[in-house]
């Protein structure tokens, strides 16, 4: 019998991304700690890690002419720390891409401080950077939207933005799948009811 399937943010799979090359019981309890998940025990986590190929940087055994030293009470660095300016194996250089496992956009790797883990990179929705940098930030309550319905389509002229109640009615018409050539006036129709439904309510 199978277990309940656990589900992780976009936050929490970046989080045991950059931080896997810690052993498992510490990845265990901090990622437990900082997310505050007691549903998620340490053999879900090395499963999350073999499953998405996030490497631990260890063999699990002695290499040849590999002489154990004892560090019992001892201060510092030893023998076998990382040296400095070490890469760790799965190091993902800035700019670098990855398909998100829990809904399937681009992710890219960005320079910029990640709000919810103090992790000086964070990763980012593709879309988003590519619509900001034509538009500038994206407002609260919007959504981009891919023209053809592929996610994986990131080029400016295949983004659009919605605000979020115009996006559910898209997703009720399933508006993707339409016919191509009555796409667009169905946009046209629903961003019309949205104003005229706005404007009522201002006038009321």
């Amino acid at each position: 019998m199978k277990g309940k399937k656990i589900s992780y943010s976009v936050t929490e799979l970046t989080w045991v991304e950059d931080n896997c090359t810690l052993v498992s019981n510490e990845l265990h309890k901090q990622f437990c700690e900082r997310f505050n998940r007691s549903d998620v025990s340490k053999i879900n986590l090395n499963s999350l890690r073999k499953r998405n190929g996030w490497k631990t940087g260890r063999t699990g055994r002695f290499e040849k002419g590999h002489v154990p030293s004892p560090n019992s009470g001892a201060k510092g660095p030893n023998k076998t720390s990382f040296k400095k300016g070490h890469v760790s194996a799965n190091h993902r250089p800035i700019g670098s891409e990855r398909i998100c496992s829990k809904d399937g956009f681009i992710l890219v790797k960005v320079a910029e401080t990640n709000p919810y883990t103090g992790h000086k990179t964070r990763f980012r929705f593709k879309h988003h950077i590519v619509w900001e940098a034509a538009n500038g930030p994206i407002m609260p309550g919007t959504v981009i939207r891919f023209k053809d319905g592929n996610k994986l389509n990131c080029v400016l002229d295949n983004l659009e933005c919605f605000n979020r109640a115009e996006n559910l009615q898209l997703n009720r018409l399933d508006v993707n799948n339409q016919p191509v050539e009555i796409r667009d006036p169905l946009k046209n129709i629903v961003r019309l009811e949205h104003k005229i439904k706005k404007v009522s309510e201002v006038s009321a």
